[in-house]
């Protein structure tokens, strides 16, 4: 009895939080779009237990909430909806509007004709241009469109990473109950997903590949597996033109689910031969590793300067990746120090409060983390990868989400496990070193 009033309330709160929406949009296209997204999303959500099922009702409710506090702070401090007044997202729509006024809408031709030959993301264009398409069947496209489509795959990303840390990690109860909570909720994570960025459609398109491919090893019926081998194919072919090297991202976590079968001399053994062979077929360059590099470092040095700009002057090795590492942990960097200084940028900088204070919670957690690393297993090494997949290549404050939900995992994990005595001695010493170094900056800035 329980279970059902639960679920009648999850419709009734999901429902009322459809409309509500639609009307915070003035769209009609926002309401037929979210309607359909819904009725995929609502069976899925109430399959879960009841605690569950209630975890990804407030994820859904959180997101779309942040979606509108976002769009009114951007437009109070920029007199526009998008990150910094238009950045990538504003680009994206705009391509999506070339698109749909040429009517082509396969990637490789649209490069070198209605997008640049060196477009990085052509297929997210052609996507927004669908969404475009979409909104044209009622009344018209809206920005809200996008960011509605975000809310809703990253609902989808968090039930993917739970069925992997149930299978693949042995995560169960409250460590996967608290990892999902936290990755859902984490003010970063919203502000990243609550603008028409493609991270959190890219990161999708990771997950699903994995699990695409995790599914193919399990079934046994050959219909079924033919059927999975045409979906990731799709999938692939997607990925390829959303952001091509995500492709390494989804092939590796993809590896690691049949790693974390042998022991760690065995793991360490096979990391080293595999490092070995890419590194003797020039694997980098088939990835245009030195080309992101060169371009997201300078992007880097000429957006930033004291510390930021030091660390992104050093070669990559050999301390170089060491420092980018230090530095991508402590990833958004909390600067309190730029806050509350110009008056129509209030509501962004309340958000960006929020940003920072999760950034602080992660930077004390830190220790749990680095202990976790140490059992090498698949939650572990995927965390690694990503990481370092982002850290010495492009860095950027959006790409965090490319790893967080591992570290979050990894952090929740080490601290439940640990004593009590542990949990209180590790936290005293990291929140004292946070202060101190908090401290140090400030001097440092100033004097």
């Amino acid at each position: 009895m329980y279970h059902k009033k639960n679920q009648l309330f999850i419709i009734i709160a999901l429902l009322s939080c459809l409309i509500l929406s639609s009307i915070l949009s003035f769209s009609f296209a926002v309401f037929f779009l979210q309607s359909i997204l819904l009725t995929i999303t609502l069976p899925l959500i109430l399959k879960k237990d009841s605690k569950t099922a209630r975890l990804y009702s407030i994820g859904i409710v959180i997101s779309l909430i942040y979606i509108y506090i976002i769009y009114s702070a951007n437009l109070l401090a920029y007199g526009s909806p998008y990150f910094n007044g238009g950045s990538d997202g504003l680009a994206f729509e705009r391509k999506g509007f070339l698109i749909v006024n040429s009517n082509i809408y396969n990637p490789s031709q649209l490069l070198g004709n209605v997008l640049d030959q060196y477009d990085n993301a052509p297929f997210f264009s052609v996507y927004i241009g669908l969404l475009i398409k979409f909104g044209e069947l009622f009344d018209g496209y809206s920005t809200f469109l996008p960011r509605i489509m975000n809310v809703y795959f990253l609902i989808w990303i968090s039930m993917i990473f739970e069925y992997l840390l149930k299978k693949h990690a042995g995560f169960s109860g409250k460590r996967l109950y608290i990892s999902i909570l936290i990755f859902l909720i984490t003010p970063n994570i919203q502000y990243l997903n609550s603008d028409v960025f493609r991270d959190t459609f890219n990161l999708f398109q990771i997950f699903l590949i994995i699990l695409l491919f995790d599914r193919i090893i399990l079934v046994k019926n050959i219909l079924k597996k033919l059927f999975y081998f045409i979906i990731v194919f799709l999938a692939m072919y997607i990925t390829f033109y959303t952001r091509t090297n995500s492709l390494v991202f989804a092939a590796a976590g993809t590896s690691l689910l049949f790693l974390n079968k042998f022991n760690r001399i065995l793991k360490v053994l096979i990391i080293f031969v595999t490092a070995s062979f890419l590194m003797l077929i020039n694997f980098s360059d088939s990835i245009k590793f030195e080309y992101f590099y060169n371009v997201y470092s300078e992007h880097l040095l000429s957006s930033t300067d004291g510390l930021s700009s030091y660390i992104f002057k050093q070669p990559l090795f050999p301390f170089g990746i060491i420092l980018r590492s230090l530095y991508g942990l402590i990833n958004p960097f909390p600067n309190f120090l730029g806050l509350f200084k110009v008056p129509n940028m209030l509501l962004l900088d309340i958000v960006l409060l929020f940003v920072y204070c999760g950034a602080v919670l992660q930077i004390i957690f830190i220790p749990f983390l680095l202990k976790r690393l140490a059992r090498m297993d698949w939650l572990a090494l995927s965390f690694v990868v990503n990481f370092l997949g982002v850290v010495i290549t492009t860095f950027t404050f959006r790409h965090v989400l490319l790893y967080y939900p591992f570290m979050v995992a990894l952090i929740v994990d080490e601290f439940i496990s640990s004593k009590q005595t542990t949990k209180s001695r590790v936290l005293f010493v990291s929140l004292t070193m946070t202060v101190l170094m908090g401290l140090l900056y400030i001097v440092l800035k100033f004097f």
